[in-house]
């Protein structure tokens, strides 16, 4: 009996040896890095207008992209002002003074960023770079009716003008963050930036003409009580297309 179940016990071993040895082994995920390619072209849309890009793959990791942007706007308008005042030789109420504003945004510079994507994957970058602002705001008004103010009538000569121009120093660097990597993948890449250009303290110029000219002298005024503000947000939506492997 013992002869019997030493035996058993002989040829059992084999089994059990070849059923540890064969069991499956966890399959490990590999990372496939996505397809690589030199060159995209971009298109964005945000708070520095249109925004065409070319995006240049200098490695694994780092992107170099030339950035140009730019709005203009410009509206004309005649406004109607109640002066408040009247003549006190006439019994007839006093005619609105008709003013005309002309407005105008303009949004335009260019520069060099480079795209760091610190993770495996590539979608997530730092940025920094230089942009050459020539970002502007003006506003022009003037008189297209007689100024009836305190039993008074102004003429559109003796009133005059004033204008209002701000703008920026040309010198701008930017850093940010985005999401998106326009030189990977074979098809259409949603891009997302977010930053902030230090544009440095506006600038203000100030003119005027007529009895309003004095107001032009307050440029030195308004410019120091803008100083603080020297930062603009850069906030960019957009897409990108590979055109060279």
């Amino acid at each position: 009996m013992k002869k019997m179940l030493l035996l058993l016990t002989l040829l059992s071993c084999p089994i059990i040896g070849q059923t540890i040895t064969e069991s499956p082994a966890k399959a490990k995920k590999v990372f496939i890095p996505p397809v690589a390619n030199k060159l995209a072209v971009v298109l964005k849309f945000g708070t520095t207008g249109i925004s065409p890009e070319l995006s240049y793959r200098l490695n694994q990791k780092i992107n170099v992209r030339a950035s140009f942007s730019m709005f203009n706007y410009q509206k004309v308008e005649i406004l109607s002002i109640d002066t408040g005042g009247s003549n006190s030789t006439s019994t007839a109420p006093a005619e609105k003074a008709k003013m005309q504003y002309d407005a105008s945004v303009k949004l335009g510079n260019f520069g060099v960023l480079v795209d760091f994507y610190p993770f495996k994957r590539r979608v997530f970058a730092l940025n920094a770079g230089v942009f050459y602002n020539t970002t502007s705001f003006s506003v022009d008004l003037q008189p297209k009716s007689n100024l009836n103010f305190n039993d008074r009538v102004f003429t559109p000569e003796e009133t005059g003008t004033i204008g209002l121009k701000v703008k920026y120093p040309t010198v701008a660097p930017y850093f940010g963050l985005s999401l998106g990597n326009p030189n990977t993948g074979k098809r259409l890449k949603f891009l997302f930036d977010l930053g902030v250009m230090y544009t440095g303290s506006p600038l203000i110029e100030m003119r005027g003409t007529g009895s309003i000219e004095p107001t032009a002298s307050q440029a030195a005024q308004l410019q120091a009580n803008l100083k603080p503000i020297y930062l603009y947000p850069v906030l960019k939506f957009g897409l990108s297309y590979p055109i060279i492997k």
